[in-house]
């Protein structure tokens, strides 16, 4: 399936997003998370709705150089949830 194919290719990173759930774990899962995502992803495709608890991102500031006491050294990162990545990814196989 597509959903099995998408997870399989993610990163295998560590970091979460507001959901706290890593692509680690989602790899690990596979085989019991495919039946919910795909069925979370037709809802979205039928209904042209992405679902609002996956918008939200997590930033964390990334230190890039010089004084680390200066705000202006450090630059924002958004960590997403993985499952809205893998959604993501549905959609652009879909258009």
């Amino acid at each position: 399936s597509e959903i099995d194919k998408i997870i399989s290719s993610l990163e295998s990173k560590h970091s979460t997003g507001q959901d706290n759930i890593s692509t680690v774990l989602i790899k690990s899962l596979k085989g019991e998370l495919i039946a919910p995502i795909t069925l979370i992803a037709n809802q979205m495709l039928t209904t042209s709705v992405f679902p609002n608890p996956l918008k939200i991102a997590k930033v964390k500031p990334l230190y890039k150089k010089g004084d680390r006491q200066l705000c202006n050294n450090y630059r924002p990162i958004s960590l997403l949830p993985s499952i809205s990545k893998i959604l993501e990814k549905v959609m652009l196989l879909q258009l």
